[in-house]
């Protein structure tokens, strides 16, 4: 048994996007990607489980704080995994960077024991290797014409 379409019809269906908006939302390069989605993740954490990030860190900040630096990972996040040229993103999560490298600082200097500091101090460089994958991507976006 067949089914009866109306003739035409078949033609009329589109099944695949146009050329010009195959690639929206995909950055091309996997580095960028990655950032974006660490971005966000971490940023989920920073939101959802503030003490959390304050326990494993050891860096002993007001959960808003923690919880306003996660919605700023989030919009960068999100900025680098909608834009097909995120340099601007790229960029924004090194300026975030400096700003989370300046707090763990104070947090090193106001850290309450030696557990605390040794966790602050691993903290540090964990940002500052995320740092030179930020810094390196968005040099390399920015090298690319528009």
């Amino acid at each position: 048994m067949s089914t009866a379409t109306a003739p035409g019809l078949a033609n009329r269906v589109k099944t695949r996007l146009p050329p010009e908006y195959r690639d929206v939302g995909k950055s091309n390069e996997p580095l960028a990607a990655f950032l974006g989605l660490f971005s966000i993740g971490l940023g989920l954490w920073e939101l959802a489980a503030p003490r959390s990030v304050s326990r494993v860190t050891g860096a002993r900040f007001h959960p808003q704080l923690i919880q306003a630096y996660g919605l700023r990972e989030i919009m960068a996040g999100l900025g680098i995994m909608s834009d097909r040229q995120p340099r601007n993103w790229l960029w924004a999560r090194v300026a975030g960077d400096a700003v989370d490298l300046a707090t763990l600082g104070a947090a090193y200097a106001e850290a309450r024991n030696a557990e605390d500091r040794q966790k602050v101090f691993a903290s540090i460089a964990a940002v500052a290797g995320v740092t030179v994958l930020d810094v390196v991507c968005a040099q390399e976006h920015t090298r690319r014409p528009a």
